[in-house]
């Protein structure tokens, strides 16, 4: 008699466990949801002046693409809402041990949350993309997870291209009630990117979220809570570097190349103006990448615009120098340039009358080149290093 009653105990628990019928979730679902029970407008709470908490983490997966030209930026993520709903409360041994279940679309009360500051005319809500499973426990702890691609504005700041970070935001308000009704929460105080797909583009450099409380101006004692989570993108420069900015200044070094080609040979202007169409093309394929952003133009087009004048003056040089090479004699130099053809002669100044004596233009036209070389030199370095400077400070900030 004993085995018989441990068999049918032993039954019985397995039953409940794990035989569940159709016709018991359907009577159970039918408790749960019944519309002279459940309103799916009112908040899940049996005393409706309770204030209801709910938890909210945000994940991001990935990075679609960002517009630095407006400030879109597109991401993959999901996010964890949880809430204790008291009418989705249910004894477990009276519908055969279910302790849980997946709760139908629409038929059940969540908060709503929207993005505040995405562009215009896209879906703003947390569910637009329709993903949004969520679960119940027999106890009314409710969670669900919506997931899809969202959209936001961030705050572009293009002077330190390719070593241009953004601050981008994420601002969702409750929508269906007020800090009243809604405590919000957050159990986290980052972006949990541990799932993070990186981007061969941009990587995320640090995150915060903040539970903000957003007055409303035209309706007096209407605070509504908001969710605030923020985080720094930052350029992986060194496809820029060495696809725009290291040939670009390679290009731009040539320039001091024509000080050593003779102006009498007839290949002098051919090489400076050949030079000059070049990083003209390079400057316009250059261009093409640089964000068109006329309030913070990137210091990298004002490096193009100064390296390009060099580049003009080295044409104009090479004219004047070919010119002057063209003269037969030159009778009185001063005494600074004197001494450079002297020196290249290897000779030393002895009196007034070697001091005056004509020397042939094209040893001077050499001299000159000389100074124009080291000037050349000095003025590239120096723009350069500004450039790095400005670019490596803002990097390591």
């Amino acid at each position: 008699m004993g085995s018989i009653i441990f068999i049918i105990i032993i039954g019985n628990a397995v039953g409940a466990t794990f035989g569940q019928t159709y016709k018991e979730m359907d009577s159970l679902l039918g408790h749960l949801f019944d519309e002279k029970r459940y309103n799916t407008m009112l908040r899940p709470l049996l005393n409706q002046t309770d204030v209801i908490k709910v938890n909210l983490t945000q994940f991001i997966s990935s990075i679609e693409y960002f517009d630095i030209t407006t400030g879109e930026l597109l991401v993959n993520g999901y996010f964890e809402i949880e809430w204790i709903d008291e009418m989705l409360k249910w004894d477990p041994d009276l519908y055969a041990g279910k302790k849980r279940i997946m709760l139908p679309r629409g038929k059940h009360w969540k908060p709503n949350f929207y993005l505040t500051n995405g562009p215009a005319n896209e879906e703003s809500s947390v569910y637009g993309s329709g993903f949004a499973p969520a679960w119940a426990t027999y106890q009314g702890s409710v969670r669900t997870i919506p997931a899809g691609s969202y959209k936001t504005k961030c705050n572009v700041n293009t002077s330190f291209y390719p070593y241009d970070m953004h601050t981008c935001y994420f601002k969702f308000i409750i929508s269906n009630h007020d800090d009243t009704e809604i405590m919000l929460n957050s159990p986290s105080t980052d972006i949990i990117v541990s799932d993070l797909k990186e981007n061969g583009e941009l990587e995320i450099k640090g995150t915060n979220i903040n539970i903000l409380l957003l007055k409303d101006s035209n309706i007096e004692n209407v605070t509504m809570p908001m969710f605030q989570s923020s985080f720094a993108i930052k350029r992986r420069a060194t496809f820029e570097l060495v696809n725009v900015f290291i040939p670009f200044t390679l290009m731009s070094c040539l320039n001091m190349a024509t000080c050593f080609v003779c102006p009498s040979s007839g290949e002098r202007l051919t090489f400076a103006i050949t030079l000059y169409l070049s990083l003209v093309v390079t400057t316009t394929a250059a261009t093409e990448r640089i964000p068109e952003n006329s309030l913070k133009i990137p210091y990298l087009s004002y490096q193009f615009l100064v390296l390009n004048c060099i580049n003009t003056v080295g044409v104009l040089w090479s004219i004047y120098i070919v010119n002057y090479a063209g003269k037969p004699a030159v009778q009185y130099l001063p005494n600074c340039l004197l001494r450079i053809v002297m020196k290249r002669r290897k000779t030393k100044i002895l009196n007034e009358e070697e001091e005056n004596h004509p020397i042939p233009a094209h040893e001077v036209a050499e001299a000159l080149d000389r100074i124009y070389f080291w000037a050349i030199v000095s003025c590239i370095i120096v723009v350069d290093i500004t450039f790095v400077g400005f670019t490596f400070k803002s990097w390591y900030m």
